[in-house]
């Protein structure tokens, strides 16, 4: 078996060439390979580069790989140990990808390297490179046209997979019972507290009374999340996910899938990412997505039906998007990852306001 690797700077052409055929494709010699950082990207527990790679005879691979892999410390084997990132990454390109793009119209990189180990968690993933394409951006959002390409694509999604019980199959493939929810619960209570004393305008007071009742009961929370219809999720699906290339949008960075309730994917596209236009005509997105669901196998959802589970995403996102931005202010960030983040926090509050989470939510309470 090829050996996977520690760091991206490791790889050579000796081990591509091997990882290529063990892969089960044909490689010629590998002249040279050279890995360098991604533009526009710094992983906190990974490494993304581009890896660039001169073939000694012609060949139909690629001559440039985007290349995955967990950094080399301990904190990063905790993190991934916990939110298994790398192992519902390969576990979607093993099992899933194909079947995804096939019923949703979703364009995903094809993966041409797959290595995963479960014990250690160590992994290394070659990956389409799709270029030339414009990167998706949460801050400036998008057209309506685009957005509500998204949105469809999401609809076809989840009706595909609605209460698919062929998707319990999938180890890999969390729901709202997995351990690191629960392991992270004492540090998202505190930051709560802090955020409260210190920043106690950022939440309108019925919102953080509605926080409030989140952090009372999580793990109870957590579990009627899980007794809501439910579907298959990227469950990161943002713009900023999302490269947009000549054959139209494609959505990238599969390391956070899951089982859950399906506004916690549309939610969070509409409140990450919209713009005075899209969300100018959000009840037509909204509209959009009912029709591709229903048409896709999901349920008929009434536009009221719709609005109750938007109102479960934004209670949800309400009471966590707020850690990331906590964390950016005390590390001192700078530019665009701290906007990025309190764009997050302050749409996560509008949306909440906008779905009426407050009186949706008070029914179960």
């Amino acid at each position: 078996m090829v050996e996977i690797l520690s760091s991206l700077s490791a790889m050579t052409p000796r081990w591509l060439e091997e990882a290529l055929a063990e892969a089960g494709h044909a490689p010629p010699p590998v002249a040279s390979v050279q890995v360098c950082p991604m533009d526009d990207f710094s992983g906190a527990m990974g490494e993304v580069g581009i890896a660039r790679v001169v073939y000694g005879a012609e060949t139909d691979l690629p001559s440039e790989f985007v290349a995955k892999c967990p950094l080399d410390d301990d904190l990063a084997r905790l993190y991934n140990s916990v939110k298994l990132s790398y192992q519902r990454e390969a576990g979607f390109y093993l099992d899933m990808a194909e079947t995804v793009s096939a019923v949703s119209g979703m364009h995903i990189p094809k993966c041409f390297v797959n290595l995963f180990d479960p014990e250690t968690h160590a992994a290394t993933l070659l990956l389409q490179r799709i270029h030339p394409a414009e990167k998706g951006d949460n801050l400036a959002g998008t057209t309506f046209e685009r957005m509500e390409t998204l949105v469809g694509d999401l609809a076809r999604l989840h009706g595909a997979f609605w209460m698919d019980e062929t998707l319990l199959e999938h180890e890999w493939l969390l729901d709202w019972h997995a351990p690191s929810f629960l392991l992270a619960l004492p540090f998202v209570r505190d930051a709560w507290s802090d955020m409260r004393t210190r920043f106690p305008e950022h939440h309108p007071d019925d919102i953080a009374a509605l926080v409030d009742v989140f952090m009372a009961d999580v793990e109870g929370w957590l579990e009627r999340f899980n007794q809501r219809p439910w579907t298959f999720l990227h469950q990161d699906y943002e713009l900023d996910n999302v490269l947009f290339s000549d054959a139209g949008p494609v959505i990238v960075d599969w390391q956070t899938p899951m089982r859950s309730f399906p506004s916690d994917d549309l939610g969070w596209l509409l409140l990450s990412g919209h713009n005075d236009e899209t969300l100018e005509r959000e009840p037509d997105l909204l509209d959009h997505y009912r029709g591709r669901l229903a048409a896709s196998g999901g349920p008929d959802w009434s536009e009221e039906d719709l609005f109750e589970d938007l109102a479960w995403a934004a209670f949800y996102r309400v009471s966590t998007v707020f850690v990331a931005w906590l964390l950016a202010v005390d590390a001192g960030e700078q530019g665009r990852q701290i906007k990025r983040f309190e764009a997050m926090m302050s749409g996560s509050v509008a949306a909440a306001q906008r779905w009426s989470a407050v009186e949706r939510m008070r029914a179960h309470i």
